[in-house]
């Protein structure tokens, strides 16, 4: 181990934990679900990880003709599980195939409820670390970035979402863009998961400021303070001010070939500036790169 990992380890306290263990991947059996799946799976390479496999059978799907031409003896629930059971089934032992010789263990999970208080639950009892999802649609709406249900976990799950972009494909992360708001006080707990990517791939750090009319540091403040708080880890610090925030957050993705974006959002802050900040009448920043999203 590195002496700059090393260093990491010991600013953070993570010199015991340097894995996310417990992760949990969304799927509705779409191809950008798998995407993200199989990033998720080549991303932990070589880690001991436990990944739970969520899918969500909506009621919406069936009709009530579906359930009364269903068998006497199964009930609703079993009407509308069954066949998504036994293809998530299906995925499990295929990955179990696949990734014999990794430590993964891999567990599907079939839910009969409303999607948001699905994952809360798994969240809550398998003590997840992460969520991986793809993204999912709703194009010509400000949504376009995530899609609704996505969107949904940032908004209303408290674990870090890992966003995986539609046809991205996995990548050793070289270099991150840590985006935020310069008047967010920066807390190694829910830093965690940035600070393990890094660690685990050695990354470069782009921290990207924006300047905001209510800020009361200056400059300097900020930077000091940034530099303070990721000592021992190499990084550079920019700050931007009068560029709408996902046209900037985009041409830097391109400029310095980032590999992940990670940010911190909290409510009625960067996060609503960012899907609120366009002009037009659709987000102009669409994601390019895997996004890393933590709560503070």
């Amino acid at each position: 181990m590195s002496l700059r990992l090393l260093a990491v380890f010991s600013i953070f306290g993570y010199r015991n934990c340097l894995i996310m263990k417990n992760i949990l991947l969304l799927t509705d059996f779409s191809e950008k679900a798998q995407n993200a799946i199989d990033y998720a799976l080549q991303f932990f390479s070589s880690n001991k990880c436990n990944f739970f496999i969520l899918i969500v059978q909506k009621v919406s799907g069936y009709t009530t003709s579906n359930l009364m031409t269903s068998l006497t003896t199964s009930s609703v629930y079993n009407s509308i599980i069954k066949k998504p059971k036994e293809v998530l089934s299906e995925m499990v032992n295929g990955f179990e195939k696949t990734y014999k010789d990794e430590a993964y263990s891999f567990d599907g999970i079939c839910d009969y409820d409303s999607f948001l208080n699905s994952v809360n639950q798994v969240v809550i009892s398998k003590n997840i670390d992460l969520i991986v999802m793809g993204t999912n649609g709703a194009s010509g709406t400000k949504e376009v970035i995530f899609g609704s249900n996505t969107l949904s976990v940032i908004r209303n799950v408290d674990c870090p979402v890992l966003v995986i972009p539609e046809n991205y494909k996995y990548k050793t992360i070289n270099s991150i863009v840590f985006a935020v708001n310069a008047d967010v006080k920066l807390n190694k707990k829910f830093l965690k998961p940035l600070m393990l990517i890094i660690s685990k791939f050695n990354s470069e750090l782009n921290i990207l400021t924006f300047e905001n009319e209510e800020d009361i540091y200056s400059s300097k403040e900020k930077k000091i303070d940034m530099d303070d708080f990721f000592k021992g880890i190499s990084h550079s610090f920019y700050e931007i001010e009068n560029v709408p925030i996902d046209i900037a957050i985009d041409s830097f993705v391109q400029i310095k070939h980032v590999d992940l974006m990670a940010t911190i959002i909290s409510k009625e802050s960067f996060f609503k500036r960012l899907i609120s900040g366009s002009t037009t009448d659709e987000i102009i920043y669409n994601s390019r790169v895997p996004l890393l999203i933590m709560h503070p």
